[in-house]
């Protein structure tokens, strides 16, 4: 008898035991269910990551659109490929000037793009700079004038800001501009080239040695992009 009333009360807890814990986990379980939902409330199924369900910090992909992407890579991986002319006019001013062909290529991309935007041929601002510096981009002479094509800063204050940034004109790029922008002034101004050059060099005379000296190197460079050297 006393035994059968210990298995009856065996069976009582055990069915306890199993009840409790049933229902603890159908607890637990809910808490999760709303916790989920919250959280897919909040960041959305795309940035719910494991990691925040499971308390530690979430990791959301925020990317950028992949045209953005794309667009980035472009925009600092973009090389200015030269032209097959002006290749050939590279590989002449090395031997000519005896300066490297790799530090000459981005000079000659900027001369390129620059002449093409501002409407000056490349190869005149080329030969400006062979004149004026022999292509060294921190020439500075006696009367004031800079880099690869010897701009005179305070002649040209409306081109450039010399006096936030005193090297400006030491940059290739910023020099090659301000010289294509002022000799194309000077072409519209004086209606020829040989006179912008003139003016460019400081003479008035139509006979001067400089604009004879950087035409003349105009055409060594086109006979050089024709694959003709003439006159080296």
């Amino acid at each position: 008898m006393f035994a059968t009333r210990i298995v009856k009360y065996a069976r009582h807890a055990a069915s306890f035991t199993l009840h409790f814990t049933h229902g603890g986990l159908l607890v637990a379980g809910l808490i999760v269910t709303l916790f989920v939902a919250s959280r897919i409330a909040t960041h959305g199924v795309q940035g719910l990551a494991l990691g925040s369900l499971l308390g530690s910090s979430p990791v959301v992909a925020a990317q950028a659109p992949d045209s953005e992407v794309q667009d980035q890579t472009e925009e600092v991986g973009q090389e200015i490929a030269l032209s097959p002319d002006l290749q050939r006019v590279k590989s002449y001013l090395a031997k000519r000037y005896q300066v490297s062909a790799v530090a000459i290529e981005p000079l000659l991309a900027s001369a390129q793009q620059t002449g093409r935007s501002v409407g000056v041929d490349p190869l005149l601002l080329v030969a400006v700079m062979a004149i004026e510096s022999r292509f060294n981009p921190f020439a500075e002479s006696p009367v004031g004038a800079q880099g690869l094509m010897q701009v005179i800063p305070r002649f040209h204050t409306d081109k450039v800001d010399v006096k936030s940034d005193k090297a400006a004109l030491f940059d290739p790029d910023t020099n090659i501009r301000v010289g294509a922008l002022v000799l194309k002034e000077y072409i519209r101004n004086t209606g020829s080239v040989e006179r912008a050059l003139e003016q460019y060099g400081g003479s008035s005379d139509p006979a001067t040695p400089y604009a004879i000296k950087v035409m003349a190197v105009k055409a060594q460079l086109a006979a050089a992009a024709r694959g003709k050297i003439i006159g080296a």
